[in-house]
């Protein structure tokens, strides 16, 4: 009787730590960046053409999703970003695209169409303003940008950045939902200009 009594008070205390164990997996994971991201330098227009410094797309085009690294995902989506998963875009426009549910989407694509320039959609702005709601033009590593609402929906940020005289990147990035960005909360501007610094950065190789 009593060897059955030590075996069940054992089978009780085992049970107890695993539960203890299992308690303590269930928790919030940690981050994987030690401490929020710095804002983008942005700087005021610089002339659309000619773009000094150009940037190589090579590599983006051969794999749209690289162009971030995971810190920067976690600096822009959720951190940590295991549960993030690129939807990478083959046919025209070539581009990438990161979200998680009920959070933030981010989305990177080369221009396409008649106006593959940012010198060409500018005029195009000029042209019909409706187009691009809230178009301003500043630059950001040295690079032309404007800034717009995408689709007037200002629950959205959108950036075209002249990398050339020739080419030109989209960027866009919304929030669903109502809890806000981790990072960024509900300025979607300062965390489509980040990303903007990050693909730029990655496609320069610094």
């Amino acid at each position: 009787m009593l060897f059955r009594n030590n075996v069940r008070s054992a089978s009780i205390v085992l049970f107890a730590m695993v539960v203890m164990v299992a308690g303590c997996g269930l928790g919030k994971p940690s981050p994987l960046l030690e401490r929020p991201p710095e804002p983008a330098q942005v700087g005021g227009a610089t002339p659309l053409t000619p773009v000094e410094n150009p940037v190589d797309l090579t590599s983006f085009q051969a794999d749209p999703c690289a162009s971030l690294k995971r810190e920067d995902i976690a600096a822009l989506i959720v951190d940590p970003p295991d549960q993030v998963n690129p939807s990478r875009a083959d046919s025209a426009p070539t581009g990438c695209s990161w979200n998680i549910w009920n959070g933030p989407l981010l989305s990177v694509r080369l221009s396409a169409g008649k106006e593959k320039t940012l010198a060409e959609l500018a005029e195009l702005s000029k042209r019909d303003p409706g187009l691009y709601p809230g178009w301003r033009e500043l630059s950001i590593s040295g690079l032309p940008v404007a800034q717009y609402h995408l689709f007037g929906d200002l629950k959205s940020c959108g950036l075209t950045v002249g990398v050339s005289d020739d080419a030109a990147l989209n960027f866009g990035y919304r929030v669903n939902g109502t809890a806000g960005s981790q990072y960024w909360g509900t300025d979607r501007c300062a965390a489509v200009f980040k990303a903007a610094e990050f693909v730029i950065g990655n496609l320069r190789g610094s």
